[in-house]
Parts: structure tokens; sequence; C-alpha cells
């Protein structure tokens, strides 16, 4: 059985706010967000907010298939960035587990010619092969993201997760319906 870390709503928001304060530090100022789907959409919104920057792009990659169990290599399924010709560039995730991912979206947005291009992840594994260039805290758990922990729970129906009872309820009625 896998050992979780579910990090609360609180829990990120301070981590994205350290994260900040170090690009601030670091006077980096993007001036266009990569959000890598589905994990980095929430991040890189509230990194948007903070830098009161909207130019939000997106890659849809995949690398999961189910908790703690990887593909053979991340697939990139689409990409939705231009104009990052010259820009500064933020690539944002949930985590860094491997790094691969994160290595394969750097390498597909530096095919856009950006100025520079950093990297964000809320938590980092210690056994990550790429450390970002910002991230909040490294964790040796599987993190469940309040985003996500519905999705975990459907694969390890023990995850410590809250109204999973209610989330299987609607489940079955819904799979029901479209049957």
């Amino acid at each position: 059985m896998a050992e979780f870390f579910t990090p609360t709503w609180e829990n990120i928001e301070d981590q994205i706010l350290r994260i900040a304060r170090r690009m601030a530090q670091d006077q980096f100022l993007p001036n266009a967000i990569v959000a890598i789907l589905t994990g980095g959409v929430i991040p890189a919104k509230l990194f948007s907010d903070i830098l009161n920057m909207k130019n939000i792009k997106y890659i849809d990659i995949k690398f999961y298939r189910d908790v703690g169990q990887t593909g053979s290599r991340p697939v990139i399924k689409a990409v939705y960035a231009n104009d990052l010709e010259n820009k500064r560039v933020l690539i944002v995730d949930d985590v860094s587990d491997t790094g691969e991912t994160l290595e394969a979206v750097t390498n597909v947005i530096s095919m856009f010619s950006p100025a520079v291009i950093r990297t964000a992840t809320i938590y980092v594994k210690p056994w990550s092969r790429k450390i970002p260039d910002y991230y909040g805290e490294e964790v040796g758990k599987w993190i469940i993201f309040p985003w996500d922990k519905w999705e975990v729970v459907r694969t390890d129906p023990n995850a410590p997760v809250s109204k999973k009872e209610v989330y299987f309820e609607l489940h079955e009625i819904f799979s029901r319906m479209s049957n």
C-alpha cells in the first residue's frame, strides 16, 4: 500500500507564495506560463494571479497510468502554445516525480525559441532526475492533491481522502446512466 501525503489548499497556497517570493528574489518575471495538463493548471492559475500575467499556454502530456504506475515514457498528446519566441517562460506542474515530464515539456518549449525557460512545481520527489528551478518542498510520498483526490481513490479505495463515499455513490449513478 502506498504512503500518502495530502496537502491542504492552505499548504498549496503557502508553497506557491514561497516559490513566487524566490522568483521575486531572482528578479524573474515570466511573460508566459506553460501549464502541464492537468496537474499544473491550478498552480499556473495561482501564479498568473500573483504575477498579474494572463498569458497561459498548455501542454497535454501523459506519463502516469495509475497511482505509482508510469508508462515507459511521457507521451505528448497536444501542445496549446504559440508566440513564445524571445519570451521568459515559466513551465508549471504540481510535482516533479521522475522529472521526465518536466524534461520533455522543456524540450518541446525550447523549440519555440524562448529567451529563458524556468520550471516550477509545488513539490519535488527526492528521486527526481530533474529538479525544478523553483519548488516549494521535497516530499517522498504519493501526493494526493485536492484536485486529484477522486482520481486517486478510484485506483486505491483505501486512500485517505474525504467525501469518497459520496464520490462512489455519484460515480455509480452516472455509470448506470451512461449504459
